[in-house]
């Protein structure tokens, strides 16, 4: 811009101005070299008003050539460019040299053992937040190049210690050197690749680690919460249901049944009835077999087509001969039959006699089990919530360390109060010369910072921005969020971490959802939950003094309950049944601890009164299938008291269903036999007359009695 001179005003040809002025700059010279190096924002904007577009070079800016400037200013402009060349040795050059020697000497130290000290922190301060062992397979510290580079990183699992929880193929970090020479460590950015969940480990991650006091009383004080539940849960049992022994009404009623007795004393008869005829029926079969096969060709025969009268005759006689066999065996077997009836009238009657002690000690039998009392099912439905209470303990006692931790860590982010400065005596100073306005940049870099971090590859990505040892300096809380999926269960996490002095937010606030993973919850080799896909979301708020809050719903599918068995087992049965019915179930939850109420602990769910509702229909039809049980158990008391006479009974009736096929198979062959016949003498018929037939047909039918 050039500037306007009134004709009054003493100027000074711009020819005169200092060779630093008087030069022509491109747009980037002039930043770097004339307005980086003035601090005085009036003089920045004084000289910038001087410096126009040149006019011979395109691109650049300089004072014009041949310009006439005021007096004021052009004095001014001088000082200016003074102030500009003294920056250019404004070191002194001797503590310089000791500087950089100390600095060297530092240097040649540090880069001995650089790399050993960091793997160290990184290995101690991981090792102290997993509880198992970490290991870096490579590691380099590169200060000059602002990198640090770690590759094959493993975290083993302390649940798991041939396992690692995470392996990592490299980490990169960036951060800023000019505040790591100020003793702060600024990472500006982090890389993270090759990220595998749930590696094999060659060697065991196990390292001892010594529980804090704290951790050791909580564990304790929760194991203290489930034995008391279960111990309630097994009282409330016995006392509800102690009324009920079925083996009661098995010992009332042996004494007094009947049919046991009778069995034994006719047994003998019906074994003599038995041997007797036992071989009947096969015998029979035997006489009735050698017949058919002797008659087999005459009833096969399609005597239609057989024309020659001799073979007729033939046939004729043989049906005859054939018939007077069938005659006698008729009567064979009829007699038999008469004789069976005679000597099973005995058996029939003796088996009428047991059905009716049988139907007389079943009736004495219905009669004990009526006396039986109503189940009661009081309480049921706490005792069911209670049982689930205790499996939510025993889940919030597996990761209640971890959200302790999670806290612990959380402190050590928070703003600590700056320390009051000892008082010193006041020492005079001179005041600066007026126009001389110096500016400081705010110190926003605290001695530890990750700007930010990110890294992501197949089914992961973690993140964080913000992690600084002092976010009052930041002005801004941590935040930490990452998402992975392992073995098809999937993972997210979000964290925001508030250590700023000033806040209204809680020091940490999560939240976590994860779905697909299983579950398997234990209790004393008795109790056992287990869900073959689970959905866990949660919010965790923790504050300073290590007080928190989880609050959440875990939803289980697959699910199977396994408890104690008690007495009386029918009931037992009901509620194992019921407790089956069970196979998916969602439980809301609100956990926490505090230092003046210790651990607390609450679900939120229906469950306990929809248990109760299976259990009142399953009882009141258990009801009747419990009383069948006492009489299937008497019954088998019956069956093994009157078994013996009842197989011999079973037997005489196969005796008997043998004796009768045979007769029907014997008059199916007489039929056959007589339709033979009916077709041979119309055959010859036909051949050798109607009288002939006739004739015949009356002596066939003398033979066979009609």
């Amino acid at each position: 811009m050039k500037t306007t001179i009134a004709e009054t005003q003493k100027t000074v040809p711009s020819k005169k101005l200092p060779g630093l002025l008087k030069k022509s700059y491109t747009q980037k010279q002039f930043e770097k070299k004339i307005l980086k190096k003035i601090y005085v924002a009036a003089d920045k904007e004084f000289i910038n008003n001087y410096f126009t577009t040149d006019a011979d070079k395109t691109g650049s800016v300089r004072i014009p050539k041949n310009s006439e400037i005021v007096k004021a200013d052009f004095i001014r402009l001088k000082a200016v460019a003074k102030e500009i060349r003294q920056q250019k040795f404004g070191v002194k050059l001797i503590p310089l040299a000791a500087l950089v020697g100390a600095i060297v000497a530092v240097c040649v130290v540090i880069g001995m053992f650089k790399n050993i000290i960091v793997k160290k922190a990184i290995v101690a301060g991981m090792q102290s937040a997993f509880q198992a062992k970490t290991d870096i397979g490579y590691l380099d510290f590169q200060i000059f190049g602002a990198k640090l580079t770690i590759k094959d990183l493993q975290q083993a699992n302390k649940n798991d210690v041939m396992k690692n929880i995470f392996q990592v193929g490299e980490i990169t970090f960036d951060f800023n050197l000019t505040e790591l020479l100020r003793g702060k460590f600024d990472a500006e950015n982090i890389t993270v690749a090759d990220l595998l969940i749930g590696t094999e480990r060659k060697t065991s991650g196990y390292i001892p680690i010594k529980q804090k006091r704290e951790e050791k009383q909580n564990e304790s004080r929760i194991a203290d919460m489930q034995k008391a539940l279960l111990a309630d849960v097994q009282k409330t049992l016995s006392d509800t249901f102690a009324e009920y022994d079925p083996q009661t009404i098995i010992k009332n009623v042996e004494s007094n049944l009947k049919s046991p007795a009778m069995a034994e004393s006719t047994k003998a008869a019906i074994e003599e009835t038995v041997a007797k005829w036992k071989d009947t029926p096969e015998s029979m079969e035997k006489s009735i077999r050698e017949f058919s096969s002797s008659v087999d060709t005459l009833i096969k025969t399609d005597w239609a087509g057989v024309k020659d009268p001799v073979k007729l005759k033939e046939a004729l006689d043989a049906i005859n001969a054939a018939v007077v066999q069938g005659k006698n065996i008729k009567t064979q077997t009829e007699k038999i039959g008469a004789d069976f009836k005679s000597d099973t009238e005995k058996a029939e009657r003796l088996s009428k006699e047991i059905g009716a002690a049988i139907a007389s000690d079943k009736a004495l039998i219905d009669k004990e089990i009526a006396k039986f009392k109503t189940l009661k099912n009081d309480g049921i439905g706490g005792v069911f919530n209670k049982v689930l209470t205790a499996f939510m303990y025993n889940l919030f006692g597996t990761y209640y360390p971890y959200v302790q931790k999670g806290i612990d860590t959380a402190l050590q982010f928070k703003s600590k109060a700056a320390p009051k400065p000892a008082k010193k005596k006041e020492k005079k100073v001179s005041r600066r010369m007026k126009g001389t306005d110096i500016y400081y940049k705010n110190d926003t870099v605290p001695k530890f910072l990750i700007e930010n971090a990110y890294g992501s590859g197949a089914n992961w990505s973690v993140s964080a921005k913000e992690v600084s040892s002092d976010p009052d300096k930041r002005g801004k809380p941590a935040e930490l969020s990452a998402a992975f999926a392992v073995n098809g269960i999937d993972n997210a996490i979000s964290a925001v971490i508030d250590g700023r002095r000033k806040t209204d937010n809680p020091l940490l606030s999560a939240k976590y959802s994860g779905s697909g993973f299983p579950l398997s919850l234990k209790i004393d080799d008795a109790y056992s939950l287990a869900a073959h896909s689970s959905a866990l979301s949660c919010t965790v708020l923790g504050d300073d003094d290590g007080s928190f809050r989880v609050q959440g719903a875990i939803d289980m599918s697959g699910m199977k309950i396994a408890t104690p068995s008690f007495e009386p087992a029918p009931v037992y049965e009901i509620y194992r049944k019921a407790t089956e019915r069970f196979t998916a179930l969602k439980v809301g939850f609100t956990a926490g601890y505090a230092l003046e109420s210790g651990i607390t602990l609450s679900i939120d769910t229906d469950a306990a009164e929809r248990f109760a509702e299976v259990f009142q229909s399953m009882l009141a039809s258990e009801l009747t299938s419990i009383t069948a049980s006492a009489r299937e158990k008497v019954n088998e008391l019956l069956a093994e008291k009157t078994g013996g006479v009842s197989a011999e009974i079973a037997k005489l009736t196969d005796i008997q269903n043998g004796i009768k096929l045979q007769e029907a198979n014997f008059g199916d062959m007489n039929a056959a036999l007589e339709k033979a016949q009916r077709d041979i003498l119309k055959q010859l018929a036909g051949q050798t007359g109607s009288d002939a037939v006739q004739k015949a047909a009356g002596a066939l039918k003398g033979l066979f009695g009609r």
